[in-house]
C-alpha cells in the first residue's frame, strides 16, 4: 500500500476511525476496510501492511487492527496466511435466485473466466440417485464428477448423477467447456424445466479442502439441486460444494408473508424414473 491513492486511503481510514463515537474502533476500522474492498479500491490479492505497522499507520492500537482483520477474516474478505501475510480475497459471487439457473451462465455474465476438470465417470449405484433416477436403489446410474475453476481458481465440487442413457449421450470432451444443460438439450433431447434445490453450510473435511485448495474446516455451501422436465422426470441430481469465501445468494422477498401450512411447488412423491 505505497502509492498515491493507497497514502489518500490510510489518510482517511486514521482520521474516521479515530473520530469519537459509540461504535468500536475495531468494528469502524472492519466496515471501512470492507467498503474499500467491495467498491473495488483495495483490488483482490492486495497485500495489507503487517498488523503493527497498520496500527502505527492509522494511529490505533494492535489489538484494534487485529480484530477488525478477525472480522473481515471471518467474513471472507481477506484472507491471512501464517508468515506471510493478510491477503485481499478475489471478488465474491453473487448468485440471484429469481428461478431456474446456470451457475456457469452467471459466472460468465459477471465476466468470471469459468472453465472446468473432469475428474472421473462411471455408471455405479448410488443410494440416493439410483431410487430416483433409475427406479430403484441397485440400478446403475451415470455419475460425473468435476472441479469447477473460476478465473483459474477452484471455486466448487461437482457431483453429478444422470440416467444412465442420458449420460452416456453426453460428449465427455465438451462438459469442460460448456453448461450442462445445453449439452442435456442438444445431445440428449432433455430440457431441464424446473427443479428443487437446498442450500446448507458446511466445513470441508480434507479432501474437499485439498481441491478447492483452503484449510480443512473452512467454511462452504452444499448446494443439492433435483432437476426434473416438463413431465415431471427426475432427470438430475447434483451436490456442489462452493467456497464460502467467493460465493453468496441473494433472494428478492415479495409479500404476503406465506403461511407455514402453504406447500412450495414440486414435491417428491409420484416422480417418474427414467
Amino acid at each position: 500500500m505505497a502509492d498515491g491513492s493507497q497514502v489518500q486511503l490510510i489518510s482517511y481510514l486514521r482520521q474516521t476511525v479515530r473520530e469519537p463515537g459509540r461504535v468500536p474502533r475495531y468494528e469502524r476500522l472492519a466496515l471501512h476496510l470492507a467498503r474499500e474492498i467491495r467498491h473495488g479500491r483495495l483490488a483482490p490479492g492486495t497485500c495489507l501492511p503487517p498488523e503493527p505497522e497498520l496500527a502505527s499507520l492509522l494511529g490505533v492500537s494492535r489489538q484494534t487492527v487485529h480484530q477488525a482483520l478477525t472480522t473481515l477474516a471471518r467474513r471472507g474478505l481477506v484472507v491471512r496466511r501464517r508468515g506471510v501475510g493478510t491477503f485481499v480475497t478475489s471478488s465474491q459471487v453473487e448468485q440471484p435466485l429469481p428461478g431456474l439457473y446456470s451457475l456457469f451462465k452467471t459466472l460468465t455474465a459477471q465476466g468470471h473466466a469459468v472453465s472446468s476438470r473432469l475428474l472421473g465417470f462411471r455408471v455405479a449405484a448410488d443410494e440416493d440417485a439410483s431410487p430416483l433416477l433409475a427406479g430403484g436403489p441397485a440400478r446403475p446410474v451415470y455419475e460425473l464428477t468435476r472441479l469447477r475453476l473460476v478465473d483459474g481458481k477452484p471455486f466448487a465440487f461437482e457431483a453429478l448423477y444422470l440416467p444412465r442413457a442420458v449420460g452416456e449421450a453426453l460428449p465427455v470432451d465438451r462438459i469442460a467447456r460448456e453448461p450442462l444443460y445445453d449439452l442435456l438439450r442438444e445431445c440428449c433431447g432433455v430440457v431441464v424445466a424446473r427443479a428443487e434445490e437446498t442450500l446448507q453450510p458446511m466445513a470441508l473435511d480434507p479432501l474437499l479442502a485439498s481441491l478447492l485448495e483452503v484449510k480443512t474446516g473452512d467454511p462452504a455451501f452444499l448446494v443439492e439441486r433435483l432437476g426434473y422436465t416438463e413431465d415431471a422426470r427426475p432427470v438430475e441430481l447434483r451436490r456442489s460444494v462452493i467456497r464460502g469465501d467467493r460465493y453468496r445468494f441473494r433472494v428478492s422477498l415479495a409479500g404476503p408473508i406465506q403461511e407455514p401450512g402453504d406447500s412450495p411447488q414440486g414435491t417428491k412423491e409420484g416422480l417418474v424414473p427414467w
